[in-house]
């Protein structure tokens, strides 16, 4: 059965305003930290890789107006919902920017178990139109300026869900976000299916995950052209298992955060 649109006048309506009130999805930093995501808590050293990827792409975002940006990678199990969360949870630090979480890897979504969220209605229902309002789905994490949409696994046809017409309300949701907001998404896997160049299409900028010693310069590669025109807005090494340097802060071997995810 094909799902009620989105109508025409609320499509360039933002999903939700940034001072709005929103479900509040209320998790302790040592359960977050349970769940490997560092990127809120400033006096933990594994946070550190993400404080320096948040600036540079904070300026992309304000400089190049790219603030709708996929987070991919070629294979699974690399990585990518890792750094999404981590990213997100740092960038939503920094004054006067907000930050939105979408799960659209609908395959295998994992952005709120990340978080230690339970099943429950996720971004499936509202493209089934089983859910009218995204507000219903969107979760503020803690008092942070971070909301998170996301998923849980549903038997539908996911490229189906993405071009219908709530799929283009959403995005068109998403593109009328205001200019503080960054919109961060977990796309899926660049070949698992079609899922990830629909979604390349409707977006500013891709980051590409790779992993140390899995990932192959070919499969970066060939991610690149499949979502071209999309810009590559930068490549994140996950799992690197060398030493990068030793500072006085005496992070040496453990810099990174392969380790981690």
């Amino acid at each position: 059965m094909t799902p009620p649109p989105i109508a025409a006048d609320e499509a360039a309506v933002p999903l939700y305003r940034p001072d709005e009130e929103l479900q509040h999805y209320t998790v302790s930093q040592e359960d977050l930290a349970a769940q490997r995501i560092f990127g809120f808590n400033s006096s933990d050293s594994r946070g550190r890789p993400f404080k320096m990827l948040r600036t540079p792409i904070a300026k992309v975002a304000t400089e190049q107006n790219i603030r709708i940006i996929g987070v991919t990678s070629a294979s699974p199990h690399v990585g990518k919902t890792f750094v999404t969360a981590n990213l997100g949870a740092a960038l939503s630090r920094i004054a006067e920017i907000d930050v939105c979480l979408v799960d659209l890897d609908l395959h295998r979504p994992a952005l709120g178990p990340r978080f230690g969220m339970q099943e429950n209605d996720g971004i499936h229902d509202f493209l089934t139109g089983d859910i009218k309002d995204i507000r219903q789905i969107a979760h503020r994490v803690n008092d942070e300026r971070l909301v998170i949409i996301p998923g849980f696994r549903r038997d539908v046809a996911t490229g189906e869900l993405l071009t219908n017409p709530r799929g283009d309300g959403l995005f068109a949701g998403i593109r009328a976000m205001p200019k503080s907001t960054i919109v961060l998404v977990d796309m899926p896997p660049i070949f698992a299916d079609d899922d990830a160049q629909i979604i390349s299409q409707r977006i500013d900028g891709f980051l590409l995950i790779v992993e140390d010693g899995k990932s192959t310069k070919k499969q970066a590669e060939d991610t690149i052209r499949i979502l071209s025109p999309t810009p590559l807005v930068g490549t994140i090494l996950n799992r690197y298992r060398y030493q990068l340097f030793n500072d006085e802060y005496g992070y040496g071997r453990s810099y990174g955060y392969g380790a981690y995810y």
